[in-house]
């Protein structure tokens, strides 16, 4: 019985120390500073699961929404994003304000694992954070315009009086957002491209003359 007691013990004790490690942490940015405790209980709904360490993906519409008995009323709700070759758009008809870096401990392991894991280059990560306002009762629908795929997402709640971060999101419950993107190319390629098109014109027209 004692063997099975210290048994337990240790195994508590491990889960603990695992989930300490795993869970991430928060990082003062732009106003906001962080609170003592920030639990990992802001989570992100989409539309299926990724099997990479970011784990949900996302359509242009998705939700956040909060575990535990914890009250959110009247708190801003703020969305974090990392894209993988700049930033664009916005979330509720918010803009991003801009980051040197992502504002969660932890988390930038997880989102470049993901980038790489579903085909995502990542030439120029930039990050950045839109605050869409206050928190009402319950899920908060999220809708995205004009973000590129690949562009991953997290959400922490803030109270607006202090700007202290309360609640965090944890690598698996945050989203990368699904679809396509599309490459515009630079003015020196379009260039290139222009004078390779004029010379295949010339070399066609002097085989026509001859």
């Amino acid at each position: 019985m004692r063997a099975f007691r210290i048994c337990s013990v240790s195994l508590a004790v491990f889960l603990v120390t695992v989930l300490s490690a795993t869970a991430n942490t928060c990082n003062s940015f732009a106003s906001f500073t962080c609170s003592q405790s920030t639990p990992n209980v802001v989570h992100l709904l989409g539309t299926g699961a990724t099997g990479q360490s970011v784990g949900i993906v996302l359509g242009s519409s998705f939700s956040v929404t909060f575990m535990g008995n914890k009250s959110f009323l009247g708190d801003d709700l703020i969305i974090l994003a990392a894209a993988p070759n700049g930033l664009t758009g916005s979330v509720n008809g918010v803009s991003f304000g801009s980051l040197s870096s992502f504002p969660e401990g932890g988390a930038m392991g997880a989102i470049q694992d993901t980038w790489k894991g579903t085909g995502v280059l990542f030439n120029s990560p930039s990050f950045g954070y839109a605050n869409v306002g206050v928190i009402g009762s319950g899920t908060v629908s999220i809708s995205a315009s004009g973000v590129a795929a690949g562009t991953i997402f997290y959400a922490e709640v803030v109270n607006p009086t202090t700007g202290k971060v309360l609640y965090i999101t944890p690598n698996s419950e945050a989203g990368i957002l699904g679809g396509t993107t599309t490459t515009t190319p630079e003015p020196a390629s379009l260039t290139l491209l222009g004078t390779g098109l004029v010379g295949l014109a010339a070399v066609v027209r002097r085989k026509m003359n001859k």
